[in-house]
């Protein structure tokens, strides 16, 4: 996934979307499906803690958003380091406290390129990182499959760069399908590990 200036994983949540009033999406999921994208990272970057990039342009945030993370917080202390809520400053009054955590309430796309270079955002932030959700949840779904590993998060699929809370149904792919799909991601991986800011924090150690 893509990450701030820092270094830090960068999670996005996007709070617009008819899937906030789904039944399933209460606090206490929100949170389990936090802390378990909280586990991806490696281990460096899981230890400094996730940036949480809130976009909030378009419909002001959940209630259950910002209980989830102090739910997550409170259980994991130290999972999230940064949220970053983009939105009018208005909001700025009337944003709940997330306590542990520094929250910065952004009113441009500019001001949040103060924290993430643009190349580490998605189109929807008017970035360039290549990422295609449906693509990554297939190569997860293999990986998972191939080390039979049961790591499926409780109530959908995580974006590794930009979370919804959306069950997305995903059907099997055939093999040749499936090859493909690793194909692209592979690529893709190529034009993230080839990134200059990555490039430099490898040499910086």
């Amino acid at each position: 996934g893509s990450s701030d200036r820092l270094g830090r994983a960068l999670l996005q949540v996007t709070t617009s979307g008819s899937a906030w009033g789904a039944a399933w999406c209460s606090a206490g999921e929100l949170a389990r499906l936090i802390l378990y994208l909280c586990s991806l990272p490696r281990r460096g970057a899981k230890d400094s803690g996730l940036t949480v990039v809130v976009d909030a342009r378009k419909q002001l945030p959940a209630p259950a958003l910002f209980c989830a993370l102090r739910s997550a917080q409170s259980t994991s202390p130290g999972c999230i380091h940064t949220v970053l809520l983009l939105a009018e400053k208005e909001l700025a009054a009337h944003r709940e406290r997330l306590p542990g955590v520094q929250v910065e309430t952004l009113g441009s796309l500019r001001a949040l390129g103060r924290f993430v270079d643009s190349s580490q955002l998605p189109p929807e932030l008017e970035g360039s990182f290549p990422y295609c959700h449906g693509e990554w949840v297939q190569f997860f779904q293999v990986s998972v499959s191939t080390q039979r590993a049961p790591t499926s998060p409780p109530c959908c699929w995580p974006r590794s760069c930009q979370v919804s809370p959306q069950v997305r149904p995903v059907p099997h792919l055939p093999p040749q399908d499936v090859a493909a799909c690793i194909q692209r991601h592979q690529a893709l991986m190529g034009r993230v590990l080839s990134d200059p800011q990555l490039l430099q924090l490898q040499r910086e150690g």
